[in-house]
């Protein structure tokens, strides 16, 4: 059995992370930064200035690692758990103390497509106030238009963010002009830095490495980082070879199995859903590549292949109605339903995992009866 770091495997609840910053997120009310008002933070919270507020140019730095992308739980009804929400991120930082990585919330393991504008905001601010300053929050902020996907990301800059993660533009594919115009024009309208989230499969869109480097120049040093999601190593290779030369951090978007693969040809970093429950896993394979232990990486990967096979099983028992191939098929399980098997492992381990929001969701209960079993294979329940 594969034994991970101590402080892993025992750290509390309610453990402090390594990331030492001030305590306390600003909201910004009439010009000046001040300290969200919540029971909370308790009495000794901080005002925090705005020269406090981390810098692209420091967030860059922060990116050479993993990134916990949080899920949203709902209940059974479709309402939004706001306060199982905030439990799931106290567990998390609980687990993962004197660990360095970043926190994504309303991403698309957020389901942020499902979320109205308020209930958006209310996930972001709640995963702030709970992070309080353990380690970066970047949360998604991107939309279709480049109105909305301002107002969001000002208002994730106002509430304390670290940085935001920018889908491409959805639904309109936008030009290459547009493209280039969209981050431009969002760059200016922020202080913060941006995370470019360069997805094929969802955006129906891809910057390709030579566009990407046309953004960087324009946005003025607010680019700190790529979470890019194609998968074709060449083209990854192109685009990590080009984001070198910018000195920008590329992260795998794919996760562990992937980055396995990519690291090699320049991924800095990748992102993991696998914080939300097991953080053992993502936070020990990252050690791993750091120190090009690939008999490690290999023992990490097979012990998890139950798992990987079992969303395999599932998406291809639960095909959706896309008309484009998604990247690796039912082989990878890049289908939707690995998003609701996240919150079943959640639910099982006695986490607010909660329920998908329609017109997604979770396993059957034949699934769920095989789920359990896998985890316990794991040792985590």
């Amino acid at each position: 059995m594969i034994s991970f770091p101590k402080v892993l495997r025992s750290a509390g609840r309610n453990s402090l992370g390594a990331v030492q910053r001030k305590k306390g997120r600003p909201k910004k009310e009439e010009g000046k930064f001040v300290v969200i008002a919540d029971a909370k933070q308790g009495p000794n919270a901080k005002q925090r200035e705005e020269s406090d507020m981390m810098k692209p140019a420091e967030l860059r730095k922060e990116l050479k690692t993993v990134t916990f992308v949080t899920l949203t739980p709902f209940d059974k009804d479709g309402n939004l758990d706001l306060e199982g929400y905030r439990e799931n991120i106290r567990w998390i930082c609980g687990k993962t103390k004197n660990v360095k990585l970043t926190f994504t919330p309303t991403g698309s393991n957020g389901e942020f497509a499902s979320l109205s504008e308020e209930e958006q905001k209310a996930v972001m601010k709640a995963c702030i106030e709970e992070v309080n300053g353990r380690h970066p929050v970047i949360p998604g902020t991107g939309r279709a238009g480049t109105k909305q996907t301002i107002e969001i990301s000002k208002y994730a800059q106002a509430i304390g963010a670290d940085g935001v993660q920018i889908i491409l533009p959805y639904y309109f594919v936008p030009t290459e002009e547009g493209m280039i115009n969209h981050y431009k024009l969002l760059s200016e309208a922020i202080d913060i830095g941006i995370v470019v989230y360069n997805n094929p499969a969802f955006s129906k869109a891809w910057i390709k490495p030579n566009v990407m480097k046309k953004i960087i120049d324009v946005c003025d040093g607010k680019i700190c980082g790529i979470k890019e999601n194609t998968p074709h190593l060449m083209l990854f290779d192109a685009m990590a070879r080009a984001m070198q030369e910018k000195g920008i951090p590329i992260q795998s978007g794919f996760g562990e199995q992937w980055y396995a693969y990519q690291f090699p040809w320049g991924a800095d970093g990748f992102v993991s859903p696998f914080g939300n429950f097991f953080p053992e896993y993502p936070i020990a394979l990252s050690e791993a590549t750091k120190n090009y232990d690939f008999a490690k990486i290999r023992e990490l990967l097979k012990m998890m292949r139950p798992y990987y096979d079992f969303v395999g099983r599932v998406t291809a028992a639960h095909p959706d109605t896309g008309v484009m191939v998604k990247p690796g098929g039912s082989i990878y399980g890049e289908g939707n339903m690995r998003f609701g098997i996240l919150k079943d492992c959640m639910n099982m381990m006695g986490l607010r995992g909660g329920y998908m929001r329609s017109p997604l969701h979770g396993c059957n209960q034949k699934e769920k009866d095989e789920l359990k079993e896998i985890l316990k294979g794991l040792k985590i329940l």
